[in-house]
């Protein structure tokens, strides 16, 4: 750290060895070690040394990360085991591709993504079919799997020395001085293991983060919901990624398919009304195969139906009401709001903006000398207006668009009932 003496911290329990056995893998994990982090009483709190990240998705390891590089102590604690699976693509931004630069795994994402020279693939618009109205535009993106994204930075956080412990959930307790301490739980059971006090506390475990609501922070609502099914189909889409608008008279209805030739699967995205909540998983798949069908131009069965068959999604614009807790707490990424899925922006905006602002936390206090209290407010602030800005630029696709010939989406119109 720069500008003062690092204080030494109390030795650690040495931390006991778990074999257990998932998917016919054996995977060894960590018990978290008693009193991790110092008590309360045991430093000031003048500068932050340490942290504990609740989540390992993304955002979560971004985080710890950036943080390991300010020569922190960083722990995780995530529910799943890291042998990440999840097949979702992501439509990574130009800032995003510069974000995984600077995190150290941009070159371990192009490799798994399929990019070739180029560090994104280019695509276009094409008529669906030859079917309805059409528009013709230029885009580049760099599509990519959110499991690439995570396994690269899991990987980069553990050669950083960031100290991972699987199948943990989190409890934070309120002390007197303002500051949270961290209780953890494993899921398969066991002691609650007191961890102490971290001199950070990085809230990244999704948009349904119990952590959040233990907080009391409630999210407010800043759209109407809407109701979305999708899954990863086995058929490949080929060398490009589609989207398509499917219209109810003059109302946009959202249809996305999303993947390219490194992929022998598609992840697709298809909306509905709030029917879908009354559905059961069998009727959801038959209404995903029929749009599914008009996607990829080809016949979609049930049966074709993978990772997230019969899951539905409702979708809306909501932030936090605060973007921290106490001296110590901070929201990042899905735990701080939610938003459109047409805009790709949730990973996005956790990886670039979120990560960017909880840099400026820790160097506002450790470098710049300002208070807690400051330096979370000045977050507080910075964040509110990200997610403003995020969801002015997503409020179309969720309220739905009026029909453009403008606005990049290809047409198609076809009922919207199921």
């Amino acid at each position: 750290m720069r500008g003062h003496v690092r204080s030494v911290l109390p030795a650690m329990a040495a931390p006991q060895a778990r074999v257990e056995k998932m998917n016919d893998q054996v995977q060894l994990s960590l018990t978290p070690p008693q009193f991790l982090f110092p008590t309360a009483s045991a430093v000031t709190r003048r500068v932050i040394e340490n942290a504990l990240v609740i989540g390992g998705g993304p955002a979560g390891l971004a985080a710890a990360i950036k943080l390991a590089e300010r020569g922190m102590q960083v722990v995780i604690l995530e529910m799943r085991s890291p042998n990440y699976s999840r097949p979702h693509h992501l439509n990574a931004r130009e800032d995003t591709l510069h974000s995984l630069r600077d995190l150290g795994v941009y070159e371990q994402v192009r490799q798994a993504s399929g990019w070739e020279e180029h560090p994104v693939c280019e695509s276009k618009w094409e008529p669906l079919h030859g079917q309805a109205d059409l528009t013709l535009s230029e885009a580049s993106v760099g599509q990519v799997r959110i499991s690439d994204v995570e396994r690269a930075l899991f990987e980069k956080s553990r050669s950083m020395g960031v100290l991972f412990l699987e199948g943990q959930t989190a409890e934070l307790q309120a002390g007197g001085d303002g500051m949270y301490s961290v209780v953890a739980q494993a899921v398969a059971g066991g002691p609650a293991e007191p961890m102490g006090t971290p001199d950070l506390v990085v809230v990244a475990d999704g948009a349904n983060s119990p952590t959040r609501r233990a907080l009391g922070i409630e999210f407010i609502e800043e759209s109407s919901p809407r109701y979305y099914l999708g899954a990863l189909i086995d058929k490949p889409i080929g060398p490009n990624f589609r989207k398509v608008g499917l219209h109810h008279g003059n109302q946009l209805i959202h249809m996305m398919a999303t993947g390219h030739s490194k992929y022998p699967s598609t992840w697709i995205s298809v909306e509905g009304d709030a029917r879908l909540q009354t559905m059961s998983a069998e009727e959801r798949d038959r209404y995903l195969a029929e749009r599914g069908s008009v996607l990829l131009n080809q016949t979609i069965t049930p049966q074709d139906i993978g990772w997230g068959a019969g899951q539905m999604t409702i979708v809306q614009n909501r932030r936090a009401q605060e973007c921290t807790a106490g001296g110590n707490v901070i929201l990042i990424g899905d735990a701080l709001r939610t938003g459109s899925v047409w805009v790709s922006g949730g990973l996005n905006l956790a990886l670039t903006t979120d990560v960017y602002n909880l840099e400026q936390v820790v160097d506002n206090i450790n470098i710049r000398g300002l208070s807690r209290e400051q330096a979370l407010a000045d977050y507080h602030i910075r964040s509110t207006l990200a997610t403003k800005a995020w969801h002015v630029a997503g409020s179309d696709e969720l309220e739905g668009r009026i029909k453009q010939l403008e606005d990049n989406v290809t047409y198609i119109c076809l009922p919207s009932g199921p």
